[in-house]
């Protein structure tokens, strides 16, 4: 009875030091450490990040368990970019900090992805692309309900935000306000090649007086990917009239634009696949203009 106490003891031990290797990076730290540490420690106003997903995401992409710097060097990400500018360029905010995506999966953890997992993920496959972006860290519901507001009037809240994120960082110029569909995921996701997504909706305000600028870059987005990923895009969604926003903060600046992704349904996965597409998407509109 020792020996096989002793067997399972040496065994377990084999499994820690082989664990220990394999999530080690070239610079001797945690990759599952890293990744709370590089994005997730941002979160100060409860947010609840499904960092299972993430993390089981990242070993799925390989792209924390590199062993050495040539592996690294030699990914298409890395080789191909072409902006290495050290300056953030991106502005990745939610008007509806409060929509959530589906936890089925997970619940066992309790925790509960949604819009705000999915801005650090996009954070993250666009670094991976060379482009640097900033994720607005307050919560926008907190302050609606802190002042007394309307829901509608979040996107009040969220331009004071636009406002005051570029006065402090000048090299922003792209603005993307991400959202969540209330669709059942009928609507909402599509397999492409074996793969599931969660499908993407570009939302625009007409009563922006400028709204043809905001159109040219959503539709060169949704040309994009209706050309690669046929199905992936709902379109683009013109509102006006009475009872809706009808500008949602797009008058800020042409480069300012709104996207659904996904619906209440849809898992963190289908979402995060969608993500990598929409940063591609947005790479080869910043690399064409």
């Amino acid at each position: 009875m020792k020996k096989i106490y002793t067997s399972i003891l040496l065994i377990l031990l084999g499994l820690t030091i082989y664990l220990c290797y394999t999530v080690t990076l070239q610079n001797n730290y945690l990759g599952f450490i890293h990744l709370i540490t590089n994005k997730f420690t941002k979160e100060k106003y409860n947010y609840n990040v499904d960092l299972v997903s993430i993390y089981i995401n990242k070993v799925k992409s390989n792209k924390h368990f590199l062993s050495n710097k040539k592996e690294i060097e030699n990914t298409k990400e890395v080789s191909n970019l072409v902006y290495n500018n050290k300056e953030k360029t991106i502005y990745i905010y939610s008007t509806h900090s409060d929509e959530e995506y589906s936890y089925q999966k997970n619940d066992i953890y309790n925790i509960v992805p949604n819009v705000k997992t999915a801005s650090y993920i996009l954070e993250d496959e666009l670094e991976k692309l060379g482009l640097l972006s900033l994720v607005e860290t307050e919560n926008t519901i907190d302050i609606v309900n802190k002042e007394g507001l309307k829901y509608y009037e979040s996107y009040k809240v969220s331009r004071r935000f636009l406002e005051q994120r570029k006065k402090e960082n000048p090299s922003l110029v792209y603005f993307i306000d991400l959202h969540r569909d209330s669709v059942d995921k009928n609507a909402t996701t599509i397999t492409i090649k074996d793969k599931t997504y969660a499908k993407v909706m570009f939302l625009l305000g007409l009563e922006n007086p400028n709204y043809k600028e905001n159109l040219k870059l959503m539709e060169s987005m949704n040309n994009y990917l209706d050309k690669n990923y046929k199905g992936l895009s709902r379109g683009i969604y013109k509102k006006e009239g009475k009872g809706v926003n009808g500008v949602y903060n797009q008058d800020f600046d042409a480069n300012t634009f709104l996207i659904e992704v996904g619906g209440v349904d849809n898992t963190i996965e289908e979402v995060s696949n969608s993500l990598k597409v929409i940063a591609n998407c947005i790479y080869n509109y910043i690399n064409s203009n």
